[in-house]
């Protein structure tokens, strides 16, 4: 056997001598400006052959390459806030000089005004030249195309998931070390937000394709690179004025460039307010900054970088159809009521969680470059909300407040009127929660466990409380890319991070009383008032609190990841072909700090600590038919740790975790066909992606959750953990991009997903109180479908750029097959039992309509929308002014 494969090996060897006996090197030259200003562009990506590189401080490159004279290949330039530009270019023999390169600006780079982050990519395609042996070079994965654009912010405003991925399924670094959170997976962007001017050097790869930055995910891999020699050089003042979460954006930004000394600082800071955004009652006040300075010692780099943003938002929460129809708007939101003639909102989101990085670089500016990155990030985030205690629920939307949970149908008809007509009714009476709390006169007997120790006063009844997570968060990364040929670069790195999340509650405003208690509400359901059962700490039962004061829950959460990855990349005449791998481990616990009464002995201190071992590999081959024409296959296996907000029971109460809890398993792949042309860009991409044994844990009140030995049955809050969950992503990204005129572009995309549960995942229900399992059952979701985001999109878009500087864009955007989340319980052998009131299924018992309206998963109807952006801008002396709608 090991004689053909010897044999094989060479004859595959002596196949390809032929192809890289003709390549010789080339250096192609030359320097890119503004049209407009004339001044050079540093930072700005040029890309030829495969290879690519970034302008200097001066705006000028060079490219060493390896094709033989006279070979086509596309020479492509880009850089945000300007035109792509790309050409045909013959390869010369020796040191190619291609002058001055012109970029036009673009109007479009305000997007921010949408508050979408928008991934993008470009790719980059060489003309295969005469004669068979020739060499055609790969794709590159740099900056936006059609579709990921589209997807990304054509279709944002519908909640567009590309490929139906959660954001945890997309590596996301932050100047060169991974910053998803590692207790959810999620990218929190609203921690740097209002900085766009500064965080729009990105990178980007959507799917299994390879970079030579990170392993990735099945969704891909997002790079911001924070240097201060990355950012053009400018002054720029803007301000900005939106419907949206905010009315007005201040924002000004200084970026010297790369100076002759080595030196590069860039500075900005923004500041986005509203009394009010589009939805009721919600202020908005955030105030961004960022600092990061450069200095470059020959082929060495440095790199310090602050960055954050301190926001104060009111927000609002979803209703149900019932509240929507009564207060006649999509737009209902129930968190604020009027205090004194203004409007208050209770439910008030404040952040500042400033991250602080060190970056070093090393190029040699032949085949190796090195990069490690420390970070540390810290601060407060939280949201407030109500709180009460022996007193009736004071939100507008308690279901039994609602005309459909009345029963009698003049009542019902009543209610349904006064909420329809009278705004206050349909909203939270501050003035009536402060009249309870101002005639609450209450006594705590032996307060912090001391006997005779009382209290007498006005008791609060309700009270704001702020809910807080506040991180604490170490990370660093070291990766790097070796050229070890022409044809094969190495690619590897490995990262580490330990976040601690503080989990807690504060009195934010007693709301007219005088003290408050710190007694567990849900507790008296199942125990006496004031038994060690009600008590949230037994270390200082009965403790009467101020403003400012922790109380309730109080436990860490903490996190430790560790990964090595390597890639493996070959550049043939041909094809491209890539093989990664990474290993990990993973390791979370809680460290609760107070001891529930409900559970002294399984509350207090550390809990165990699970350890996961993660692995994954991906391979990949692109076919390249010439330059223009490509043919991608990619696949990949991952197994990934749970996520530590998925693990624990009830993490504010005990230190359980979820039974039988292990990796999630992920498979898949993705290919298809792209062109890539100057005048005329096409993609048709099909994927499939399974997800296996895979968890959610919830906790809410259930009605029906305990049932007595008499047949009585009533409410508990529980936990509802669903394990084993299969899910599937199969799907078809279609886009076309053509230049119809040097002004004029047009553009398709079509993106046809089916996004679904494949099997019947096992339920456990557990009574919070007592942490009794009351019921495990298989729920029948399988075929129902994920919801959240539009399974199919469309939009057909006209680009238009004015030779004198003005521009428009306008998108026709069509979404469908949009479906609402499904609650597992209803699709139980229990939930459909119950239609005739018999403890088992009776077929010839069931009513057909019933049951349908049981188990059957609501769709959305289809939407349509219209997407104008345009604008000019206007130049006095070396000042440019830009108007934009």
């Amino acid at each position: 056997m090991r004689k053909y494969v010897v044999v094989t090996t060479l004859a595959f060897s002596l196949l390809l001598l032929p192809s890289l006996s003709l390549l010789a090197q080339t250096t192609v030259f030359g320097r890119v400006q503004d049209d407009r200003t004339g001044g050079e562009l540093p930072g700005v990506t040029v890309q030829l052959s495969g290879q690519k590189v970034l302008t200097g401080a001066q705006g000028e490159f060079e490219i060493l390459v390896n094709l033989s004279p006279g070979t086509q290949a596309v020479l492509t330039i880009d850089n945000d806030g300007y035109q792509a530009y790309e050409r045909d270019l013959r390869i010369a023999e020796g040191r190619q000089n291609i002058g001055t390169i012109q970029l036009s600006q673009t109007g479009g780079d305000d997007e921010d005004l949408l508050q979408e982050f928008i991934p993008t990519i470009t790719i980059s395609a060489d003309e295969f030249g005469d004669g068979s042996g020739n060499s055609v070079s790969g794709l590159l994965n740099a900056s936006r195309d059609a579709f990921t654009s589209a997807a990304a912010f054509v279709f944002g405003p519908a909640r567009f998931r590309i490929r139906g991925y959660d954001s945890e399924n997309t590596q996301f670094n932050l100047n060169g070390i991974p910053f998803n959170d590692p207790a959810t997976g999620r990218v929190f962007w609203g921690q740097w937000g209002g900085l766009n001017r500064v965080t729009n050097y990105r990178s980007t790869m959507i799917g299994l394709d390879a970079v030579d930055y990170g392993f990735g995910g099945f969704g891909g891999i997002n790079e911001i690179d924070l240097r201060a020699a990355s950012q053009r050089a400018q002054t720029r003042v803007s301000y900005a004025s939106s419907n949206r979460t905010y009315r007005n954006r201040v924002m000004g930004t200084y970026s010297s460039g790369l100076t002759q000394e080595g030196w590069a600082i860039s500075l900005s800071a923004s500041r986005r307010w509203a009394e009010e955004g589009y939805i009721e009652a919600t202020p908005y006040d955030a105030v961004s900054f960022f600092l990061s300075v450069d200095k470059r010692i020959g082929r060495h780099s440095f790199n310090g970088v602050v960055i954050g943003s301190n926001s104060y938002r009111g927000r609002s929460t979803a209703s149900i159809q019932e509240m929507y129809d009564l207060a006649g708007t999509n737009f209902y939101n129930p968190n604020w009521g009027f205090q004194d003639g203004k409007k208050r909102n209770a439910n008030i989101q404040r952040i500042n969680q400033p991250i602080y990085q060190l970056r070093y670089d090393y190029d040699n500016e032949d085949n190796f470059t090195l990069t490690t990155t420390l970070a540390y990030q810290t601060g407060r985030s939280g949201n407030t909300a109500l709180d009460w205690f022996n007193a009736p629920d004071p939100r507008p939307i308690y279901y039994r407040k609602l005309p459909s949970f009345i029963q009698d149908p003049e009542q019902s008809a009543a209610v349904a009127e006064l909420l329809r007509t009278d705004v206050n009714a349909r909203q939270i009476n501050w003035e009536q929660l402060y009249r309870v709390n101002l005639n609450s006169e209450g006594t705590v007997e032996d307060v912090d466990g001391i006997e005779g120790n009382d209290r007498t006063g006005g008791l609060a009844r309700y009270v704001v409380e702020e809910r807080r997570y506040d991180n604490t968060r170490y990370a660093g990364a070291t990766r790097f890319s070796w050229y070890l040929t022409d044809r094969t670069q190495l690619s590897g790195g490995v990262n580490a991070q330990r976040q601690s999340t503080a989990n807690y509650k504060l009195v934010d405003d007693l709301l007219g009383a005088e003290f408050y208690v710190d007694l567990d509400r849900f507790a008296t359901f199942d125990f006496v008032l004031g038994s060690d059962e009600t008590q949230n700490d037994l270390n200082r039962p009965n403790r009467i609190l101020g403003v400012g004061d922790r109380f309730g829950y109080d436990y860490d959460l903490i996190v430790q990841q560790g990964e090595l990855w390597l890639q493996a990349d070959f550049s043939l005449p041909r094809i491209d072909l890539h093989l990664s791998g990474q290993l990990g481990q993973t390791q979370f616990w809680r460290d609760g700090k107070v001891i529930n009464g409900r559970f002294p002995d399984n509350s207090f201190g550390e809990s165990q600590k699970p350890s996961f071992t993660t692995y994954g590999g991906k391979a990949g081959a692109t076919l390249k038919i010439d330059g223009r024409n490509y043919i991608q296959l990619n696949g990949a296996y991952v197994s990934r740790a749970p996520f530590a907000r998925d693990a624990f029971l009830s993490p504010r109460t005990r230190n359980d975790i979820v039974e039988n809890l292990d990796n999630v398993n992920i498979y898949g792949v993705e290919g298809g066909y792209l062109l890539r042309s100057p005048n005329l860009k096409a993609r048709l991409i099909g994927y499939y992606t399974r997800f296996e044994n895979d968890v959610t844990n919830r906790s809410f009140f259930l009605d029906n959750a305990i049932r007595d030995a008499a047949g009585n049955i009533r409410g508990g809050f529980v936990n509802y953990a669903m394990t084993n969950i299969e899910t599937e992503h199969r799907g078809l990204e279609i886009a076309a991009e053509v230049k119809v005129t040097a002004a004029l572009s047009a553009s398709a995309v079509v993106a046809l997903g089916s996004y679904q549960y494949k099997n019947r995942p096992t339920v456990r229900t557990y009574l919070d109180n007592v942490a009794q399992e009351i019921s495990s059952r298989e729920v029948y979701i399988k075929n129902f479908f994920l919801s959240g985001t539009p399974q199919s999109a469309y939009t057909f878009g006209l680009n238009y750029n004015s030779p004198r500087y003005w521009f428009l864009n306008v998108n026709f955007n069509y979404f469908d097959d949009i479906y609402m989340d499904i609650f597992p319980e209803r699709r139980t052998i229990a939930a459909v039992s119950l239609v005739d009131g018999a403890p088992e299924i009776r077929e010839e018992a069931v009513n057909d309509d019933l049951l349908d309206r049981i188990v059957r998963q609501e769709k959305v109807d289809p939407a349509f929308t219209v997407d104008l952006f345009g604008g000019k801008s206007f130049k006095f002396g070396d000042t440019f002014v830009y108007l934009k709608i």
